[in-house]
């Protein structure tokens, strides 16, 4: 939704409750109360924005929800930290993803009375603003069909209203459709939207080349699916892998329509990629951003931003600081600025590489990163962001390391001075970094402190360097399948995404690969909601995480030397993610309430 419309949130709050009351129940489809009709909303203007206004607003896209951002399964990053045991993730989340899955028949009711209805009243509105409302709905069925089947694969579909007790209880029970049939479906849709949209671009709404984006980005995944994935309870998982060719070329063409919708890379033009970088995901009139979400306050904001706000800023966070942690994994993902791989030469307990400043060991990072993960001793909204272990006291080995997480100093006197022994932001205490690291993008470094958790940062669902990755990443599959035409453009595009970045290996068409695509995403797409369903569509997720312990990064200062040693060190607990959770498990409640719903396997 625009801004305008947000700032118009309060006068339409009763109609939109009103529409709300009417479909409340998420049963997977029940009749309206009636509490208003149709004919009371379809004819007028204002009552058509205001229902499609409540369609935008239960989209499933959102910033993270508070009770998983520290999960290393559901914020998006490659690896993050949390307290994980076995199986389990933080705030008992499974693997599986419980609470990323999405399971919302409210919402899919509400767009097919929608669909259903406003044809009726066509001749009460210009067709020109009837065939794109429409088109949004058609979009928003297909987005939120999309989340449900990535959760849980074929899911129920249900593309008209179903009224009791005009029709039995046991005609509203549907029994899951296949995840195939569920795919065909939500393409269909979408080449319905494509058909009914405009060109024109209004911020926080859907157009025509958005509806290309989404095709493309779910073409993607169900090639994927098909390819890597395997067929289980007689097709209700999975997809026939005779079908990926066809959805990998569905999605390069798809990406490629997004061309003609004037989008492009965000570039301040101050030649600082790193500043730039950061710029792309606050600026909300950058050309990069295709669909997001908006924000204006009082009437509508999020605390993305104090939760991921680094520890050290006082009382003014109003706490539940430091929730995202970036690993030591994800750092060294990258190459150097030289084009070498950046593995950080900390040196061992034993023959330690000492550095005068913590940040020094990053000197060589790619601005990508840099725009993306706040590093121990680096600043952030002017202030230093003092990550520290301990203290190796004087005369002391690592064995002797000083911590505490309770704020006392330590004295030397051979070297006189006094120094807290944890960094006012951490490692060890409550509400601080687990792993040395913190989260750069998505934070707005020019919020005021009396405003952080009141923050209006957009929350970007789609934006066009996805549309490029995904174009790189569909070409190589399919020369994979022998067609081997599109690797020139999957070249081309990853230049693109990459001298933004500031990376210095270019690839050729001998070179590139399709894994260096994927990492490529990886280090693009950090804590932006892709990374965990890239790896679950590629089928890898089971196999990079087994047993896997995260690295993370101890600046220890060792006073003899007035140097830190930045020590390396992994959390203590594993993490395993299983094959069952490549889908979630159905609610219990779901299945007693249509008992022909069946369950997903392991659960």
């Amino acid at each position: 939704m625009n801004i305008e419309i947000i700032k118009n949130i309060k006068k339409m709050v009763l109609t939109c409750c009103v529409i709300s009351m009417t479909f409340a129940c998420n049963d997977l489809d029940i009749p309206p109360l009636n509490i208003i009709t149709d004919s009371d909303i379809f004819p007028s203007e204002t009552g058509v924005k205001s229902y499609i206004m409540r369609i935008y607003a239960d989209a499933p896209i959102s910033i993270i929800p508070a009770s998983i951002y520290n999960s290393p399964f559901l914020t998006g990053l490659y690896y993050c930290t949390g307290e994980a045991v076995g199986t389990s993730a933080p705030n008992g989340e499974s693997p599986g993803g419980g609470k990323s899955a999405y399971w919302n028949y409210t919402h899919i009711r509400n767009i097919n009375n929608f669909l259903q209805e406003l044809p009726k009243y066509a001749d009460r509105h210009q067709k020109e603003k009837t065939d794109t409302w429409l088109g949004e709905a058609y979009f928003h069925r297909a987005f939120a069909y999309f989340a449900m089947t990535r959760s849980y694969g074929g899911v129920p579909i249900v593309d008209k209203v179903l009224n009791y007790p005009e029709q039995s209880i046991e005609e509203l029970m549907a029994p899951r459709n296949t995840e195939s049939e569920c795919y065909k479906f939500i393409i269909e849709d979408l080449d319905k939207a494509i058909s009914l949209l405009p060109t024109s671009n209004e911020k926080g709404r859907v157009n025509r080349y958005i509806a290309y984006g989404m095709k493309a980005r779910i073409a993607l995944h169900a090639a994927s699916v098909a390819k890597y994935g395997t067929m289980q309870l007689d097709g209700l998982l999975g997809i026939p892998a005779g079908e990926a060719q066809a959805y990998f070329q569905l999605a390069w063409d798809a990406a490629k329509a997004t061309e003609a919708g004037g989008y492009a890379l965000y570039n301040d033009g101050s030649g600082d990629l790193a500043a730039s970088f950061v710029k792309i995901f606050i600026d909300t009139d950058s050309k990069e951003t295709m669909f997001a979400k908006y924000y204006v306050y009082p009437d509508y904001y999020h605390d993305f931003e104090q939760k991921g706000i680094p520890a050290g800023f006082g009382s003014s966070t109003g706490g539940y600081t430091s929730w995202i942690n970036p690993t030591l994994d994800f750092v060294e993902m990258f190459d150097d600025i030289d084009g070498n791989p950046f593995i950080l030469n900390s040196g061992t307990d034993a023959n330690p590489v000492l550095y005068e400043k913590r940040v020094d060991i990053f000197a060589k990072a790619e601005p990508r990163l840099r725009g993306s993960v706040i590093f121990p001793g680096d600043e952030f909204k002017g202030i230093e962001i003092d990550v520290r272990k301990g203290i190796i006291p004087e005369g002391g080995t690592m064995e002797d390391m000083l911590i505490t997480t309770s704020g006392e100093a330590y004295t030397g006197t051979n070297i006189p001075g006094t120094m807290n022994i944890q960094g006012n932001s951490g490692i060890g205490y409550a509400e601080s970094t687990k792993s040395g690291f913190y989260l750069r993008k998505l934070l707005n470094p020019n919020t005021p402190m009396d405003m952080i958790l009141y923050t209006t940062t957009p929350f970007i669902n789609m934006r066009y360097a996805e549309m490029l990755l995904i174009r790189a990443e569909a070409g190589m599959e399919l020369k994979a399948f022998g067609d081997g035409s599109k690797v020139d453009d999957a070249v081309a595009c990853m230049q693109l995404v990459r001298d933004r970045a500031g990376a210095k290996n270019r690839y050729t068409a001998t070179d590139l690969t399709l894994e260096l695509v994927r990492k490529e995403r990886r280090m693009e797409f950090l804590c932006e909601n892709i990374t965990y369903w890239d790896l679950k569509r590629w089928r890898t997720y089971d196999k990079e995480f087994t047993n896997k312990t995260l690295q993370v990064l101890w600046p220890v200062f060792v006073w003899d030397e007035q140097k830190y040693y930045m020590k390396k060190s992994t959390t203590s607990q594993p993490i395993s993610f299983l094959p069952m959770h490549y889908y979630a498990a159905i609610g219990a409640g779901e299945i007693q309430t249509n008992p022909l719903l069946v369950q997903n396997p392991g659960y």
